[in-house]
C-alpha cells in the first residue's frame, strides 16, 4: 500500500447487508433452523429470496452444509462465532484459517461470487440495504477526507476510474473492487466489506491476477492490511543511477529493520509489481523531466525541480505517478552536477521540436 486509507469511511452497505445474510445462512444451516432477519437490513431476505439464481445458489450451500456430521457443524459453528477480520490473516501470519469442508467448498464459493457479481446489483437489494455500490466508491473516491482521492492507493501509478464531466458521482465509472483475500480461494469473504478494496484496473487486472496476499508456494506470508496499513516515505527507497547505463535510469527499492515490515514491503511489490511499473514509467527520464522542468542553466533547473517536487507532492492523489514523479525529482536534485546537467541538456528541444509544435499548434 502506497498511500494511507483515511479513517471513518463509512463501509459499503450492500456489501455488509449481503456479508451478514451468508454468515447468517451458514449459521442458520448449520443449526437446522430458519434465517433470522433481525439483525438484517429489512426486505433484504425477501429481495434475495425474490431472484431465482441467487435462492438457487442459497438452497444448494443450505443442503451442502446440513449434510455435514455434526463435528464438522460446530467446528464451522466455532470459527463462524469468532467472525476473524480479513486482514488479520494479512498482518499475522499464525491467525488460523477458516477451514471450510471440502463438500462445502463448491456451494460456498458459487454462492459468495454471485452474491459479489449480481445479487449486490439488484435494485431490490439496494433498496433494502439504502444505498447501491456506487455510492459506497464515490465515498471512497472523494477528493476531501474522509475519502481517498481518484489515485490508487496501492500504487499511484493509475485513476481508479476516468471521470466524466455533467455526472454525478454515483454515476462515474467505477474500477474494480479487489478481493484482498481472493474470493475463489476464500470464498467465506466473498462479500465483506473489509475484504474488499476499490484499486486500479491496472493492479486488479494486470498486476495481481490470481495472486494470494496470504500464501506463497504453500506458505504463509506477511503484507499490508490495507485499512490501517502503508508503506512508510523512508521504507521507499528512489534513486537515479548514471554508473552502467548509457543513459540514467530510476531505481526502487524498499528497506525497513523491522523483517515483518520487510516482509510486508515485499509482499507488496511481489503481487501488484510497484518497482518494475514505476522504474518502467521512467525509462525516459529526460523526457519526463522536459515535462516539468526545462530550464536552460542547472541553477534553473534546480529550482525547477524543486518546484515540482513540491507541487506534485500535494497533488500525489490527484493525478497518477505524481507521488513518484516528486520521489525521482528529489532524486535528481540530489545527484552529482556533471550527471544533473548531462540530465537537463537532453531535456532541451530539438530544432525540429520546435517547428513541429509551432506548425501543430500555432498556425
Amino acid at each position: 500500500m502506497l498511500f494511507e486509507i483515511r479513517p471513518n469511511l463509512e463501509p459499503s452497505k450492500v456489501f455488509d447487508g449481503l456479508n451478514l445474510f451468508l454468515v447468517e445462512t451458514l449459521l442458520a444451516a448449520l443449526e437446522s433452523r430458519p434465517v433470522d432477519e433481525a439483525h438484517l437490513p429489512a426486505g433484504l431476505c425477501a429481495a434475495i429470496a425474490g431472484n431465482q439464481p441467487t435462492h438457487a445458489a442459497v438452497d444448494a450451500l443450505s443442503a451442502k452444509l446440513s449434510a455435514l456430521d455434526q463435528g464438522q457443524k460446530q467446528a464451522l459453528k466455532a470459527a463462524l462465532a469468532v467472525r476473524t477480520d480479513p486482514c488479520a490473516f494479512l498482518s499475522n501470519r499464525t491467525a488460523p484459517l477458516t477451514a471450510i469442508p471440502e463438500a462445502v467448498f463448491p456451494a460456498l464459493k458459487s454462492l459468495a461470487v454471485h452474491l459479489f457479481q449480481r445479487t449486490a446489483k439488484l435494485k431490490d437489494v439496494e433498496q433494502a440495504c439504502g444505498e447501491c455500490i456506487d455510492d459506497h466508491y464515490a465515498r471512497f473516491r472523494h477528493r476531501d477526507a474522509p475519502g481517498n482521492g481518484n489515485v490508487c492507493c496501492v500504487c499511484g501509478t493509475d485513476y481508479l476510474a476516468q471521470v466524466r464531466a455533467d455526472e454525478n458521482d454515483n454515476e462515474q465509472w467505477r474500477g474494480p473492487y479487489d478481493h484482498l483475500l481472493a474470493k475463489d480461494l476464500y470464498p467465506l469473504y466473498g462479500v465483506d466489506p473489509k475484504n474488499l478494496l476499490p484499486i486500479c484496473n491496472t493492479c486488479n487486472s494486470k498486476a495481481k491476477l490470481a495472486k494470494d496476499l496470504v500464501l506463497k508456494d504453500g506458505v504463509r506470508r506477511l503484507s499490508f492490511s490495507p485499512w490501517t496499513e502503508c508503506a512508510s516515505f523512508q521504507e521507499i527507497e528512489v534513486a537515479v543511477d548514471d554508473a552502467n547505463d548509457l543513459f540514467p535510469r530510476v531505481v526502487v527499492s524498499t528497506r525497513s529493520a523491522d523483517p515483518d515490515r520487510q516482509e510486508k514491503l515485499a509482499t507488496w511489490d511481489d503481487v501488484y509489481q510497484i518497482k518494475s511499473r514505476v522504474e518502467g514509467e521512467f525509462r525516459e527520464l529526460g523526457a519526463k523531466l522536459a515535462e516539468d522542468a526545462r530550464a536552460p542553466d542547472d541553477a534553473s533547473f534546480l529550482e525547477k525541480l524543486r518546484e515540482a517536487v513540491l507541487a506534485k507532492a500535494q497533488a500525489q492523489r490527484l493525478t497518477p505517478f505524481n507521488y513518484w514523479r516528486a520521489r525521482v525529482y528529489a532524486a535528481v536534485i540530489g545527484m552529482n552536477p556533471g550527471s544533473r546537467e548531462a540530465l537537463r541538456q537532453a531535456t532541451a528541444l530539438t530544432p525540429q521540436a520546435i517547428q513541429d509544435m509551432e506548425a501543430l499548434f500555432f498556425q
